[in-house]
């Protein structure tokens, strides 16, 4: 069994094209992206928990319930069609004409946005370029689909990996978005990822949450869970496998791998986080449940004296001990021990004499890990998540204009 990280991302899958066009929706040169797959999938997608869901949320989550052959994808950046007076309609055009377009039925189509919320969908725009996007359509335009789906983005966040089992390859790739609004369950995030292994609908599912549980739903950046976050991944089931119906051992082989891809994607949206400087990992040991341990590493990594001290480069246990007190966790202040990175700060109930300049200087690495040993139980989780700068305020305060 082998794997081999590769460049590119969803185009290293034989049947995928993607495109993209500018129609002013941002200031960048495209804003509009299109994925298309020349051959069947199988899907599978899992959505926002915010009970205040976009349009094309609501459209793409009763469009999955037919488990269908999605043969495209059209993305926008800009407008996130949430909250407005013709966010429905603007979805059911688009799609209606995209059909048209591509000669496909309404269902094979699923469709995201990002962007400012509340503002109608100028969407003529989006059919105007139909032409010019499918015309587009390439398989070395990744690039250029990464960058139409940003919306406060530094860079675009890409992976892809080469994977053989037994000597029979497949192959997975992402791309992804996200700065800012990142809070589990999601934030606002888009992430299309693509394979060719041959899997059943039911099995893609079960490995897409896993993988969505352990990567994209443990990320934090400023809180806030948007009303648009996506993550849907495709499969040509063009690789040469036996099919997987079952948890067997290719399942599992396939299902770590795509952990692995959707954790490197996710943690580039941490490193990405609007100002960041710094991306911190709270790892909680030592839980009487796995519940109790999410609720503390939630806690801390959505701290924001949590972030600020991380920012500041300043060692101050006591927000972190603060954060795991009001978690609702069990767990015994005399039992519990913190770390910052190898140090000791804090172990049953009382401040620990550590090397404070070793602890700070630590706290200047561009990567940064928090240990909470609760001392009661042997469960675990883990969170990452990044710092809060001055930039974060400067940002998003100025972000609707």
């Amino acid at each position: 069994m082998k794997v081999e990280e590769v460049k590119g991302s969803i185009c290293l899958v034989d049947a995928i094209r993607v495109s993209a066009v500018g129609v002013g929706f941002t200031q960048k040169d495209v804003d509009v992206g299109l994925i298309y797959s020349e051959k069947p999938t199988v899907s599978a997608a899992v959505f926002t928990k915010n009970s205040i869901k976009a349009a094309p949320v609501i459209y793409d989550i009763n469009l999955m319930k037919k488990m269908p052959d999605i043969r495209a994808v059209l993305v926008n950046s800009g407008n996130a069609n949430a909250c407005n007076s013709n966010g429905t309609e603007a979805v059911e055009k688009t799609v209606s004409e995209l059909a048209i377009k591509l000669k496909l039925e309404k269902n094979q189509i699923f469709v995201a946005s990002t962007g400012i919320i509340g503002e109608d969908l100028d969407y003529k725009r989006i059919i105007d370029s139909y032409d010019k996007l499918i015309f587009g359509l390439s398989k070395d335009k990744c690039d250029s689909f990464a960058r139409s789906i940003m919306t406060t983005d530094t860079y675009t966040k890409q992976y892809a990996l080469k994977c053989s089992f037994y000597g029979v390859p497949f192959v997975i790739g992402g791309v992804a978005k996200g700065a800012g609004m990142i809070h589990p369950n999601m934030g606002t995030m888009l992430a299309f990822i693509a394979t060719d292994i041959n899997i059943t609908q039911k099995m893609l599912d079960m490995a897409l949450r896993e993988a969505v549980d352990k990567s994209f739903n443990r990320i934090s950046v400023d809180g806030d869970t948007s009303t648009n976050d996506t993550v849907l991944i495709l499969s040509t089931c063009e690789a040469n496998n036996e099919i997987i119906d079952t948890e067997n051992e290719l399942y599992r082989f396939f299902a770590d791998q795509l952990i692995h891809l959707c954790t490197h994607l996710a943690k580039m949206i941490v490193k990405d986080g609007e100002g960041a400087t710094k991306v911190a990992e709270a790892v909680v040991v030592g839980a009487f449940s796995r519940k109790d341990a999410e609720l503390v590493a939630r806690s801390v990594a959505n701290s924001l004296l949590v972030k600020t001290a991380l920012f500041g480069c300043d060692p101050n246990w006591g927000r972190i001990v603060d954060a795991v007190g009001y978690s609702n966790a069990y767990f015994s202040v005399d039992r519990l021990k913190v770390y910052i990175g190898d140090e000791l700060v804090f172990a049953y109930g009382k401040k620990v004499d550590f090397n404070k300049e070793a602890v700070e200087n630590y706290m200047k690495n561009k990567e940064i890990k928090i240990l909470i040993d609760l001392g009661v139980g042997t469960c675990t989780y883990n969170m990452w998540f990044s710092d809060l700068s001055y930039d974060y305020v400067k940002i998003n305060a100025e972000y609707h204009t």
